[in-house]
């Protein structure tokens, strides 16, 4: 790969990457003043959370959110030289970490915006979310809505791959959803730890507060395109950011779209930024023929 980055795309994963000593590789680095300044505008140490734990502490929405775009964006702050995206993109929380890179508000307001997000979405109601391995996305929405028409709430919260589908809902439509999944010939439904129906219209409360909390939110036009959540819109303007933001939190992780959408853009280099690789086998099973990357460290 290339890097210059002419025809790649820099991609960011979401929550469920945070572990203590994710910020490792960033400690003595210059991007290190980014912890620093998160820190003095969220009244906690933030670095030595994301270094030194708990777990317990990191794991809470509240935290993890903004323990993740920091990270994820000193990371990049590192490389940002050595690459020059066509496009970015992000998964979930993710795409607000793409948003502050692409330059659509200041590192100090993606830091209270991820404050917000956690905040809001850490007051989500009772319900869950399930990785459902081995069914085609398609089956699964025709599988949730035949959960639905009994009354539970259950839908696609995020089309990871062709072969991994994650559900969210209420706790009977998961249930539902699991035997009538695995009857189909599912080969493993798995419960993930999270802390609600995230993606879900069970979070219709909660994105209508952080609408509100948004909406003074100072957001300028993406010095470089970001490839919006939903695969098809490529996010430009603030009130466009803003819908997007919002809406996230109810529809569906549209990722296999997002790197279909990739061939159509001239996409050859898929580079993700952040302490793990989260998204390049996912990316990977959708596209082969693309080149993958990851960048931790400053180093490719």
């Amino acid at each position: 790969m290339s890097k210059s980055g002419g025809t790649c795309v820099v991609a960011f994963p979401g929550q469920g990457i945070q572990k203590p000593g994710m910020a490792r590789d960033i400690v003595g680095t210059s991007a290190w003043h980014l912890f620093e300044e998160a820190s003095a505008i969220l009244g906690y140490d933030l670095g030595k959370l994301c270094l030194e734990g708990p777990a317990e502490r990191l794991d809470q929405t509240s935290h993890a959110q903004v323990a993740i775009f920091v990270t994820c964006l000193a990371h990049w702050e590192l490389a940002r030289h050595e690459l020059k995206p066509r496009y970015f993109l992000g998964h979930s929380l993710g795409e607000i970490t793409a948003l502050g890179a692409a330059g659509a508000f200041s590192f100090a307001e993606g830091v209270h915006l991820t404050k917000i997000r956690g905040e809001c979405m850490a007051k989500a109601p009772e319900g869950g979310m399930a990785a459902v391995l081995g069914l085609q996305i398609e089956a699964l929405y025709e599988l949730c809505q035949q959960v639905r028409s009994k009354g539970p709430v259950i839908q696609v919260a995020n089309e990871n791959s062709p072969s991994q589908t994650v559900v969210s809902g209420t706790r009977e439509g998961l249930e539902q959803l699991t035997a009538l999944a695995l009857s189909q010939g599912a080969k493993r439904v798995i419960p993930l730890n999270v802390a609600g129906p995230f993606h879900s219209s069970l979070m219709e409360e909660v994105a209508a507060e952080f609408a509100g909390a948004i909406q003074g939110l100072e957001i300028k036009p993406c010095q470089t395109p970001v490839l919006s959540n939903d695969g098809e819109t490529i996010l430009s303007g603030p009130e466009q950011i803003r819908e997007k933001l919002v809406g996230q939190l109810t529809g569906p992780v549209r990722f296999v779209r997002q790197i279909e959408k990739l061939s159509l853009l001239g996409i050859k280099d898929f580079v993700e930024v952040g302490p793990a690789s989260i998204l390049l086998p996912l990316a990977r099973r959708i596209d082969p023929n693309l080149q993958f990357a990851l960048v931790t460290g400053g180093g490719i």
